[in-house]
C-alpha cells in the first residue's frame, strides 16, 4: 500500500523537474541537450509515480469507497488525456527535433508543464487526501522491521 508522504514526495520530485524545464526553455540560451536530458528524468520519474498510483486509482466501487470512486472517476478522464498527450509530447520532442524547431517546443513545454503542474496540484489538494480518509493509502511509509 502506497503512503501519502510517497506519493507526495515523488510530486515534489516531478515538479522540481519540471520547473527545472520551464527554467531552459524561459531561458535566453538555447539549451536542446540539457532540456532533453530534464525530459527524459521527468518520464523517468512520472513513468515510477504513475506507477505507484495505479493500485488504489483504478479500484473498483464495489470495493466499498465509492465516495471515492466517484472523486477518482472525476479525476480519471481529465488524467488520461494528459497521460495521453504527454505521450505525444515525448514522442514529438526528441533531442534531434527540440534542436530544430526550440521555439516550437519552448512554446509546447511550457503548456504541457503548465497542464502536468496544474494536476499535481489537484492531486495533492482533492485526490490524495480522499484515498487517505478512505483507508486507500496511509499516512506513513511501512516501518520495515529489522530481522
Amino acid at each position: 500500500m502506497q503512503s501519502f508522504i510517497e506519493l507526495v514526495k515523488d510530486h515534489a520530485l516531478i515538479l522540481k523537474a519540471a520547473n527545472k524545464l520551464l527554467t531552459l526553455v524561459e531561458a535566453p540560451d538555447h539549451v536542446p541537450h540539457a532540456a532533453f536530458d530534464t525530459l527524459r528524468r521527468l518520464s523517468c520519474q512520472l513513468d515510477a509515480h504513475l506507477h505507484a498510483e495505479n493500485d488504489f486509482l483504478r479500484m473498483d466501487a464495489d470495493d466499498g469507497h465509492r465516495e471515492f470512486q466517484t472523486l477518482a472517476t472525476a479525476h480519471g478522464a481529465r488524467f488520461d488525456d494528459l497521460v495521453s498527450e504527454w505521450g505525444v509530447f515525448l514522442r514529438a520532442w526528441t533531442e534531434k527535433n527540440i534542436a530544430e524547431d526550440w521555439s516550437t517546443f519552448r512554446h509546447e513545454a511550457q503548456r504541457m508543464m503548465a497542464r502536468l503542474i496544474a494536476q499535481v496540484d489537484e492531486e495533492n489538494e482533492t485526490l490524495y487526501p480522499a484515498a487517505l480518509k478512505s483507508g486507500l493509502i496511509r499516512f506513513m511509509p511501512a516501518i520495515k522491521s529489522a530481522a
